[in-house]
């Protein structure tokens, strides 16, 4: 693997998006995913790092929900319909 493999695959255990991790090694997501299906090692390199980043990755995905303020992300309702007003008061 190439340093750009391993910097994709450190920075999934991170946590971050798989179009996070390309972005930081300068790569197309569509080449991300080339390599995941041409390379075995590279592929189960990936999956174990997914796995490993999976808390913070869903952490990460809760904050920039729109009922984040209303939902905690342990998936448990709110005890109500959330309502918006989308700037409008």
């Amino acid at each position: 693997m190439t340093w750009r493999h391993h910097l994709i695959v450190t920075k999934l255990a991170e946590g971050c998006l798989v179009r996070e991790a390309a972005e930081v090694a300068s790569v197309h997501r569509q080449t991300f995913w080339r390599w995941v299906r041409s390379m075995p090692d590279f592929a189960l390199a990936v999956q174990e790092a997914r796995e490993q980043g999976k808390d913070e990755r869903t952490f990460r995905l809760w904050l920039r929900h729109p009922y984040r303020g209303m939902r905690p992300p342990n998936g448990k309702g709110h005890g109500g319909v959330p309502t918006f007003s989308y700037g409008r008061r």
